[in-house]
């Protein structure tokens, strides 16, 4: 992906998988940075970035994140997204960077991954760019320019650091919960991102991940939403 590149509407209607209206009607009310030159609108491809972290994982409607979920007419199950190999729950890490490498790392021995320091390299590029961090002690990592180079197949890595880090929150809270999205494209990722919202929009899933005992109960939690039907099973 190129960070360079500008879209048009109807791109970026295409990209995000929103209708034009909708689009056009975010780029008026200063939700999605563009600009507009004469009658037509540009946005740059990193402020979309920030709109997928931003406004998808805290301000999008559950119609819209099924839309997003379903689009191609199949839903990856979070079962095949997670494993116990994609959990760690007593994170080590004193700061971002530290984090940064130790979810790498986490990839990098569950075998998902073909170049752990490209990973690192890339998850600390995206992070000088805008803080992953989305308030309420979460954080949603992934690397600047997601590809099949890094990652062959999409997966989600789930860690929990119980003191916290300091990772640049809009809430200024420090960070418990990261879940790093490992997609081997920008609308995979755009997908995952849309999963990973509607799970932390459910009930008090928060708190079931903060007290979970080991891995095998995180991913127990996992399966519980998935039989609770959260994901829509619509065909767009």
């Amino acid at each position: 992906m190129d960070s360079t590149r500008v879209m048009t509407t109807k791109e970026l209607s295409k990209y995000i998988k929103l209708n034009e209206k909708t689009v056009l009607k975010k780029a008026q009310n200063k939700e999605l940075p563009g600009v507009k030159i004469g009658s037509q609108w540009r946005f740059p491809i990193e402020a979309v970035d920030q709109y997928l972290q931003r406004d998808i994982v805290t301000d999008t409607s559950k119609d819209e994140l099924d839309f997003i979920i379903g689009t191609s007419g199949h839903i990856i199950p979070l079962s095949r997204l997670v494993d116990k190999a994609l959990v760690k729950l007593d994170m080590k890490a004193g700061d971002k960077e530290e984090a940064l490498r130790e979810l790498a790392e986490i990839a990098d021995k569950a075998g998902i991954v073909s170049d752990k320091k490209k990973l690192f390299d890339q998850l600390k590029e995206r992070e000088n760019m805008l803080s992953t961090a989305v308030g309420k002690g979460i954080a949603i990592p992934h690397p600047r320019d997601p590809g099949p180079d890094l990652f062959t197949r999409p997966n989600i890595v789930i860690a929990r650091s119980s003191k916290g880090i300091n990772f640049s929150a809009p809430d200024r809270e420090k960070v418990h919960l990261f879940f790093m999205t490992c997609a081997p494209s920008v609308f995979v990722h755009l997908r995952l991102l849309a999963k990973i919202a509607k799970v932390l929009q459910t009930g008090d899933i928060i708190d079931k991940f903060m007290n979970a005992s080991d891995n095998d109960e995180i991913i127990r939690i996992l399966l519980e939403l998935e039989r609770d039907n959260i994901f829509s099973d619509k065909k767009f």
